[in-house]
């Protein structure tokens, strides 16, 4: 098969299509959906341990206590060419998702993303895939022998960071999302899919995010 921009199947080894979706339930719309890439060698996504402990017996034996499920954390980097994204659609910048959405400018020029105490939940999901027409992390991955896809995405986390550098040459940012992967009803927030390249399925697109409902 042909080596695509996102490298090819036996490794995903250049890049990635990722989709931000931040809620804010009091702003309509509700939902802010950007598209961005990342080098897949930026992208860094742990947690999630689910440990356990011992509790020593008077016989010296041991029972095993088993502790709640990590955060989950997810970190890339990107190229921003503004402070924020004026609407829906491909990112010129993440400040704003990091600031928060409601004061976010709906044009050009960014001005009024300012650093809120309000923190809104997001969506996270990042695709592997080499079908062409998948360009967002959200996108479904065609049915046929020839494509292939992975994704992963963390519902209902939290934009905690976001740091500007140079030190490659060219101003970059770092963006980290976090959150819980178990909500307080004992439903996961992180899911992984994926379909191989010998399946004829298709990979379908996730459900539209909805925070503290529809995840996936």
């Amino acid at each position: 098969m042909a080596v695509t921009s996102f490298g090819s199947y036996d490794a995903w080894q250049r890049d990635c299509a990722i989709t931000i979706d931040v809620s804010d339930e009091a702003a309509s719309p509700a939902i802010k959906t950007v598209h961005l890439q990342a080098l897949t060698s930026s992208v860094n996504i742990e947690g999630g341990e689910r440990d356990i402990d011992t509790i020593p017996l008077f016989n010296l034996g041991q029972i095993v206590k088993h502790g709640p499920a990590g955060m989950v954390t997810v970190t890339f980097e990107g190229y921003a060419l503004a402070a924020g994204t004026a609407s829906t659609g491909t990112a010129a910048g993440v400040w704003d998702i990091y600031a928060e959405y409601p004061l976010k400018d709906t044009s050009d020029p960014i001005t009024t993303a300012l650093l809120l105490a309000e923190r809104n939940r997001a969506r996270v999901a990042i695709l592997w895939s080499n079908d062409s027409a998948a360009t967002t992390g959200t996108s479904a991955v065609t049915s046929g022998s020839t494509y292939a896809g992975i994704r992963f995405l963390l519902a209902d986390c939290f934009c905690i960071g976001h740091t500007m550098d140079f030190t490659d040459g060219i101003l970059k940012f770092t963006l980290t999302f976090k959150g819980p992967s178990i909500d307080k009803s004992a439903v996961g927030n992180v899911k992984w899919e994926s379909v191989l390249l010998a399946t004829a399925a298709a990979l379908s697109a996730p459900s539209t995010y909805a925070a503290g409902s529809t995840k996936f």
